[in-house]
């Protein structure tokens, strides 16, 4: 029976894709409307895929950050400036500071908070900036602190189940009573799964399942309204 839920933090308890496009409308204002969630789909490709470069050393941060979003752009034949380029992640940093919970997360946490179901999150990044958004989103009020997992602090990352392996034991819970809540197959579904977990793969941005991959989550929820309806509905919990 589930007893704790954990949650991802990027596009999961709040919209990445706003902040995103903020940025991308500032700096390149000719880029098509119609292709904004393909691209940033391609741009969190790209931020995954080469992520560990910037942990191993052999890129740094700077350069990680550069080549994801002139990679995702050149997929769509669009080549901005190398000034260009560089300003982007200013402006998307900017953008990060207005994120805001939406509604149906916030009354989910509520909801979950007044059930006194232990809660935790595990996402990747830097610490700083993770920290930023954590603030900005304001999830102290739900989560507590040392029940919040960033892995630059503990140097293990998603989809490590060292990781996993770790909420459980802050949360004093076995890996078969917890839930993981997150977008990324790569990350959340596989890691998640690999620890002993259950898990709902929030696919919001209608990716595919990897070649080569199976289904092996519970649910696949589709929108936030799914979302806060399954959260706030125990019998939908995985026993």
């Amino acid at each position: 029976m589930i007893q704790g839920i954990v949650f991802d933090l990027d596009d999961t308890l709040y919209k990445q894709q706003a902040p995103f496009a903020s940025a991308i409308n500032d700096l390149f204002p000719t880029f098509p409307e119609s292709k904004m969630n393909a691209l940033f789909i391609r741009f969190r490709y790209y931020s995954d895929l080469h992520y560990m470069k910037s942990i191993t050393g052999e890129w740094s941060l700077a350069k990680m950050r550069y080549e994801r979003i002139r990679l995702a752009l050149a997929d769509f034949d669009f080549v901005p400036s190398k000034s260009e380029l560089e300003t982007f992640q200013a402006a998307y940093d900017h953008a990060l500071k207005t994120i805001t919970l939406p509604s149906e997360i916030s009354d989910s946490l509520t909801f979950l908070n007044q059930q006194d179901v232990p809660l935790g999150l595990i996402t990747n990044g830097p610490v700083l900036r993770q920290k930023e958004k954590i603030s900005a989103l304001q999830l102290a009020r739900w989560i507590a602190p040392e029940k919040m997992i960033i892995s630059d602090a503990v140097g293990i990352q998603k989809p490590e189940p060292k990781i996993f392996s770790l909420m459980e034991t802050r949360l004093k819970l076995a890996p078969e009573s917890l839930l993981y809540i997150g977008d990324s197959f790569e990350n959340d579904v596989i890691g998640a799964k690999a620890a002993g977990w259950s898990v709902w793969w929030f696919n919001h941005q209608n990716r595919k399942i990897p070649e080569g991959q199976s289904a092996i989550f519970e649910k696949e929820i589709k929108n936030f309204e799914d979302l806060k309806s399954l959260l706030t509905n125990q019998k939908s919990m995985p026993h």
